[in-house]
């Protein structure tokens, strides 16, 4: 039998563009390679990377569209068959793919599913897709992984549940050396000129059933709360890193103008590659979300010893000051109760990685 060269592929794009996922696949990936793993990962079109485009660890992404399965399955057969172990972090899509890989070619998959709405994505997605998913869970050559015990419960509720334990580990491992970027002076200089500052971040004009899941009305109500309730000059950074939706960055302005707070907030539209930066130079992050899994922004905000205020639609990380969801006077008194709120200090926790890590050395050992 031909010997694999390498140990691990993940399916997913490193930052460009940046995201929870992503900035978790691309730490995963570093971290391995330190302790001696071999892995591979994906890189997408808006890489300028050039040490990653031409590395022969990384392939240019191209999407899982079922519909061309039989033109891209051999595609994607090619790019993983010097790897033993398949890790993807798509969740519950491209089932069809990820069967090939496992049975055309013999790999061993490992199946990250990063949100909670895997009830609403079962019912909802193409036949295809859910009859290989089926067919995978009823697989005992797939591990699945889900980042929180919520999401677990609901894998669990499928009509066909895992044949493997399904283990639960929150997608988040602390940067191995930070470096602190500087913020761009605009920014800077908005934090400077507040006494406190409070900040929040939303990947995109994501819905769950119809409801915004980041709740960007909820933090500005939140943010001209807090103004009305005391004189102390209070900055916040609204950061939304999906900028296409440019419709609904206008409604936001329009809303936060209604309010009188538009031209008080800092609006960072697009991504940035120095968030942690901010998270070190705020006060308070807010995440009043609708639902959510083990937010890898959250982790690093407590990494930071910045405060941190969140719903309680999950379970949140030890620390974490957590109100009632749908609750806004909660919340509100949450944010402005903590205004005097020094920050902690903390030191990074790895214990995550350890046990990614274990399953990787498992697999790889049988």
């Amino acid at each position: 039998m031909k010997r694999l060269k390498y140990d691990i592929k993940e399916i997913c794009t490193i930052p460009p563009p940046y995201g929870g996922v992503t900035v978790y696949v691309k730490r995963l990936i570093e971290q391995l390679q330190k302790d001696g793993f071999s892995v591979g990962g994906y890189y997408s079109e808006s890489c300028v990377d050039g040490e990653i485009i031409s590395s022969s660890m990384y392939d240019k992404w191209t999407w899982m569209q079922t519909s061309l399965f039989p033109i891209k399955v051999w595609k994607y057969l090619s790019e993983v068959r010097n790897y033993k172990i398949v890790h993807s972090h798509f969740s519950l899509e491209g089932m069809v793919y990820l069967w090939a890989m496992k049975c055309l070619g013999r790999k061993k998959i490992i199946v990250t599913i990063h949100n909670s709405m895997n009830k609403s994505y079962y019912l909802n997605t193409n036949r295809i897709n859910k009859f290989f998913l089926n067919r995978m869970l009823k697989s005992d050559k797939v591990t699945w992984i889900t980042v929180s015990e919520q999401g677990k419960q609901q894998l669990m509720s499928f009509p066909i549940v895992p044949v493997n334990p399904v283990f639960v580990i929150p997608p988040y491992i602390p940067y191995s050396e930070k470096t602190y970027l500087p913020l761009a002076d605009e920014m800077q200089s908005y934090l400077s000129l507040h006494e406190k500052n409070i900040a929040f971040y939303g990947h995109s004009f994501m819905l769950n059933e119809g409801v915004d899941v980041y709740g960007f009305q909820t933090v500005l109500k939140m943010y001209a709360s807090v103004l009305k309730s005391t004189s102390r000059n209070i900055g916040f950074v609204l950061c939304l890193a999906d900028s296409s939706n440019s419709d609904r960055i206008k409604e936001l302005h329009v809303y936060a103008g209604k309010l009188g707070i538009d031209d008080k907030i800092f609006w960072q539209i697009g991504a940035i590659d120095n968030i942690i930066t901010l998270w070190r130079n705020v006060d308070i992050y807010v995440r009043p979300t609708s639902t959510d899994g083990d937010s890898v922004a959250v982790r690093e905000v407590i990494d930071e010893g910045t405060i941190v205020i969140a719903s309680d639609v999950c379970v949140r990380p030890e620390g974490v000051i957590v109100y009632k969801y749908g609750d806004d006077e909660s919340f509100n008194s949450a944010v402005i109760a903590n205004l005097n709120r020094n920050k902690d200090m903390v030191s990074p926790n790895y214990q995550f990685y350890y046990r990614m890590k274990e399953i990787y050395q498992s697999l790889l050992s049988h």
